[in-house]
């Protein structure tokens, strides 16, 4: 018994070696695979057809906005989910007299996230448009992940965006408050504010605009979360200043002011001169 152990232990050192070896490569692959999963991005900045498959009706919707826009000029396109799509319900009044002159196109689809902007921009055809300024707000729906994947979703958005549109001026618009805690959206509105260099990318702070009103904050609706009237109008307030030096209306169109009372626009002095 002996002799035949002595027989086959000549081998053993080569064994512990081979098992060594494989031991190493083994903890050198996964540590491979690890570092490649943490090099992804997260999957707010991944695109992702599920909001498609799972909400046809509405990405059909933007679809027809998108086909009637065919042949038309566009100089300005709204990106984002279902507080874009109602601009033109909620904040209709504003929009046909301030954006419609603007040749905007809605591009927003209820229940969207980052991730199924980053697919409609990849997937549906927007080859046609020329937009000179794109406005983003996107990232409600996205409300269940850390501040910085909500911020470098949206900020994928952005790139992508620019992408798809050369030479585009991107106007990023804050987050809105939600939810009990409004930490997470201002950690994610620091972050967005980080992102503007104002040249191409320029942020536009809307939080700060809606202060809380008993249970609920100025400008949201009933349900706390999608804006009312009285929300595109502060909305389209703090954007307008921006606006009139990257995309100035036609001074018969500038002649109204948005009202920050009556929910609708009001005429303003047409012959007053700027500074006057």
């Amino acid at each position: 018994m002996e002799r035949k152990f002595r027989k086959y232990w000549k081998f053993g050192p080569w064994v512990l070696t081979l098992v060594a070896g494989l031991i190493v490569l083994t903890m050198g692959w996964n540590q491979k695979n690890d570092l490649a999963a943490n090099s992804l991005p997260p999957t707010s900045a991944r695109p992702s057809d599920a909001n498609f498959r799972a909400n046809p009706h509405d990405y059909n919707l933007a679809m027809s906005r998108l086909a009637a826009q065919a042949g038309k000029p566009c100089d300005m396109i709204f990106i984002g989910a279902s507080v874009v799509q109602r601009w033109n319900s909620k904040g209709g009044s504003v929009w046909n007299n301030y954006y419609e002159p603007r040749h905007a196109l809605n591009f927003g689809v209820s229940g969207d996230r980052t991730e199924n902007v980053l697919w409609r921009l990849d997937h549906m055809n927007l080859s046609g448009l020329k937009p000179k300024v794109a406005v983003i707000f996107i990232g409600l729906n996205n409300r269940n992940s850390a501040p910085w994947e909500v911020a470098l979703g949206i900020d994928a958005v952005v790139k992508k965006t620019q992408l798809v549109f050369p030479g585009v001026k991107v106007l990023v618009v804050s987050l809105t408050p939600h939810g009990p805690d409004q930490t997470p959206v201002v950690k994610t509105n620091e972050l967005l504010r980080s992102y503007a260099d104002n040249r191409s990318v320029y942020y536009v702070d809307l939080y700060s605009h809606l202060p809380r009103e008993g249970n609920n904050w100025k400008g949201l609706g009933s349900d706390r979360f999608h804006l009312s009237a009285e929300g595109y109008e502060i909305w389209a307030e703090q954007m307008e200043p921006l606006l009139n030096k990257i995309l100035p209306l036609a001074p018969a169109t500038a002649s109204y002011q948005i009202s920050s009372t009556a929910g609708q626009p009001r005429p303003d002095l047409a012959h007053t001169q700027p500074g006057g």
